[in-house]
């Protein structure tokens, strides 16, 4: 049975104080059902191309819509992301945590992972757990896709072959890692809703208004969203794994990292 995530960050720009990476995974006939309903809301709407930043600052499809054009649009496809797919995941890093972790010693050999390396770290191995545990799936595979064009991508590759290499059960279930881009792919649309949506809340972003009709959304919401806090007790895991295999040491998992990849 092949299951595919996509995934897409947020605030991981210069300066942000929280950084975010979010997204879904579901099998064939749920991302099929997701793309049918979600290209009719966005055809009934005039939407080329979602960009959630764009619907709150009015910017390109959005340009000129009223806040409660916003707010209908905004709750219908968050209505139909909770009724079409399996699970989603959100990953937070907070600045001040990632600069005690590059505060560490690293040696020559080590390689510090970026933000948005952690970052996908944690979002993936969540999705491979809740791919192992779908009940009607028999020898379940995985395929990840991100949003090309930033600048830690290949990062992204390097740590997903290492969970290839090294994690048993992650090794069964990876089927690849490829890149795509939210005018040519539906899917990513509703990652870049979701990761957009958790990192404002976490930085306690205004909401778009206030409803003027009952929000479906909220009556459809099925809890199988996670969310997932790196701290700084994970953060010296991932030092101490790194500074490990550096030393030419056994690259088996820290007891501090059992949760992200168990």
């Amino acid at each position: 049975m092949v299951f595919t995530a996509y995934l897409d960050e947020s605030g991981t720009h210069a300066g942000a104080k929280v950084s975010a990476m979010g997204g879904f995974v579901s099998d064939a006939r749920q991302w099929r059902k997701y793309e049918k309903r979600v290209g009719k809301l966005f055809k009934r709407y005039g939407v080329k191309v979602f960009h959630a930043i764009d619907v709150r600052r009015g910017h390109g499809d959005f340009k000129g819509w009223t806040v409660d054009r916003k707010i209908e649009f905004w709750d219908e496809f968050q209505h139909i992301i909770n009724e079409t797919l399996e699970s989603g995941v959100v990953a937070f890093i907070r600045d001040d945590d990632y600069k005690y972790y590059s505060g560490l010693y690293w040696p020559p050999k080590a390689r510090r992972d970026s933000k948005y390396t952690i970052l996908f770290r944690a979002c993936l191995a969540q999705i491979v757990d809740v791919v192992g545990h779908v009940p009607q799936a028999k020898e379940p595979r995985l395929h990840v896709v991100l949003e090309h064009g930033h600048n830690n991508a290949n990062d992204a590759v390097r740590n997903y072959k290492w969970v290839q290499d090294r994690v048993t059960h992650a090794r069964r279930a990876l089927a690849g890692l490829t890149f795509s881009n939210k005018k040519d792919c539906l899917p990513l649309a509703a990652a870049d809703l979701f990761a957009y949506t958790a990192w404002g809340e976490q930085v306690g972003q205004k909401l778009l208004g206030v409803a003027k009709k009952p929000v479906k959304s909220q009556a459809s919401y099925r809890t199988n969203m996670v969310w997932i806090d790196i701290n700084r007790d994970t953060l010296n895991g991932l030092h101490e794994q790194t500074i490990r295999i550096a030393s030419g040491g056994p690259s088996s998992l820290p007891p501090a990292l059992e949760n992200l990849f168990s």
